[in-house]
């Protein structure tokens, strides 16, 4: 979705019009909750965390300014944070396994090689460059916006992402 789309659906929603928001909704809901499937390795954990972030979303839609970052950056920061909770609550991070039946049958049927492929791969990088690599590619993110939810300099957010993907790369060589 444009950038241009994206804020008139905002506006809308702000307004209290269900179809903006819920357009808003049909577009980010399934990169969020691959981002989040990805990044927690639990389905249900996954779909709790995606409708938190779009609860806090909603609740605070009033607090969204343009302010150069699309709205789906600030979904995806909210996400990031929610994730954060989750395991400062002592929680942790279980791997899945994509061939069991409990995973999402979707994704497995679909992707599962890509899926083994990228497990395999993930497991010998670092969390910082998995996260650069989910904002990235499963969220859809500009270096703008995986800067503004690092909170690090535009340079920097490629800087990473360049040493995620040589670092990727060496492992799917070997």
């Amino acid at each position: 979705m444009e950038v241009s789309e994206e804020l008139r659906l905002v506006a809308r929603a702000k307004t209290g019009d269900r179809d903006a928001l819920g357009l808003l909704w049909d577009d980010l809901t399934p990169k969020l909750y691959g981002y989040l499937l990805n990044q927690l390795r639990q389905k249900d954990l996954a779909e709790d965390i995606t409708q938190e972030t779009w609860l806090k979303a909603i609740n605070h839609l009033d607090k969204f300014k343009d302010r150069g970052v699309r709205f789906s950056a600030w979904v995806f920061a909210i996400a990031r944070n929610e994730c954060r909770q989750h395991w400062r609550g002592g929680n942790k991070e279980i791997p899945v396994d994509w061939t069991e039946e409990g995973a999402d049958s979707n994704l497995q049927s679909t992707h599962s090689d890509d899926y083994l492929m990228i497990e395999s791969v993930f497991i010998h990088l670092s969390n910082e460059e998995q996260e650069i690599l989910r904002l990235r590619y499963l969220a859809e993110l500009s270096f703008k916006e995986i800067a503004g939810i690092l909170e690090i300099s535009m340079i920097a957010a490629r800087v990473r992402l360049h040493r995620a993907l040589s670092r990727a790369r060496n492992h799917i060589q070997k």
